[in-house]
């Protein structure tokens, strides 16, 4: 563990390390579910531990970003909200040896570039962002290995905060797992976006607690899963205080021989009364090879809420693809036109024009 890392959350890390058994992710019954749909044989190889690199983040420019102001007080408050592990991973990851504790700055994104260079990396960071600060994080990650990273996010009272997660297509053996919790105080929001374009084994965990009054949670993302990779995305948000507000858009394009997963929960406490949450995962596949699993979920325990939730798994309708080819537009082009079209609800929401330009580049259209 490094020298860095405040001693309130390395003790912690510690005791937490030590109840912590990988054994448990395989026996347990509840970890058992939330993996069912999840190929593990990564594990079976031989990694050698090596240090991350650092880089430029995909999608922005780097001269527009900000280097990263640590802090390293033990009255951090991301320190002092890191939340219990509810997994082995989680556990191990809170004491991972290489870690980095920053403050943002108002109005001063900041981008997190990390590239493994074929081995075994892990890597923990903790952000805060101030009191009625507005502040981003650009962080991308890249290379060959198994790649383990652990974000904790504190969004502090009436703070905005927006979480830039690009990742682009990698060729060869790329594994790579992130897990992300937040918590977000009374006026205040966090908003994600994840793009991702095909790799060989993805899992991206998200848990946001949303602790305050009128605290707002807006989550997005696009995947692409090409043939032979794996996506996988597991997200709980928490209402745990009145008048909380959850946005949960996803969107999957699959290709023939790729696999998806999504796991999507809405929590929702006895004194989190007048919450409004939503959550949609929408999964088109291009060949009946593609494979989408969806599993939604409410766990409500309050009685005056708004709580609603769809998923839709399927392939192009025929009539979508009769009316662009009755007005002369050939089947391959009708059909990207129709892929591109299916991926824009999420991409054309991203605040930045360069990343949504970045993202129509790397979302390359499947091959008919």
């Amino acid at each position: 563990m490094g020298r860095s890392t405040p001693s309130p959350l390395r003790d912690r890390a510690l005791s937490w390390m030590e109840a912590g058994d990988l054994s448990h992710l395989f026996t347990e019954q509840v970890l058992k579910e939330d993996w069912k749909y999840t190929p593990m044989d990564l594990l079976r190889q031989r990694w050698d531990y090596v240090p991350f690199e650092y880089g430029q983040p995909f999608g922005v420019a780097g001269d527009s970003l900000s280097d990263p102001r640590e802090s390293l007080d033990e009255r951090n408050p991301a320190i002092q909200s890191f939340p219990e592990p509810l997994s082995p991973w989680e556990a191990l990851l809170a004491g991972a040896a290489h870690q980095r504790h920053f403050m943002l700055a108002d109005g001063e994104p900041i981008g997190v570039a990390l590239r493994n260079p074929g081995a075994f990396a892990a890597q923990l960071f903790t952000a805060i962002v101030p009191e009625s600060a507005v502040g981003e994080v650009w962080f991308s990650l890249e290379g060959e290995g198994l790649s383990l990273v652990r974000w904790h996010l504190h969004v502090q009272r009436g703070g905005r905060l927006r979480f830039y997660y690009p990742s682009p297509r990698d060729s060869g053996e790329s594994y790579r797992y992130l897990i992300l919790t937040a918590y977000v105080e009374e006026d205040a929001t966090i908003e994600t976006y994840e793009l991702h374009a095909a790799t060989a084994w993805m899992r991206s965990e998200m848990r946001i607690q949303l602790g305050g009054q009128r605290a707002s949670a807006h989550l997005h993302g696009a995947t692409q899963v090409t043939e032979g990779a794996f996506a996988d995305t597991a997200i709980r948000v928490e209402h745990r205080a009145p008048h909380t507000e959850s946005n949960q858009l996803f969107k999957s394009l699959v290709e023939a021989g790729g696999r998806r997963a999504f796991q999507g929960r809405i929590f929702v406490s006895r004194a989190a009364q007048k919450t409004n949450a939503y959550q949609s995962h929408k999964a088109l596949l291009t060949a009946p090879s593609a494979v989408s699993y969806s599993r939604p979920q409410l766990e409500i325990f309050a009685d005056d809420v708004r709580c609603t939730h769809g998923v839709t798994t399927g392939f192009l309708q025929g009539d979508m693809l009769f009316y662009l080819q009755a007005r002369g537009i050939p089947e391959e082009k009708a059909r990207s036109m129709l892929h591109r079209a299916f991926l824009a609800e999420v991409v054309e929401k991203v605040p930045h024009a360069a990343l949504r330009t970045w993202a129509e580049e790397y979302f390359t259209l499947p091959k008919v």
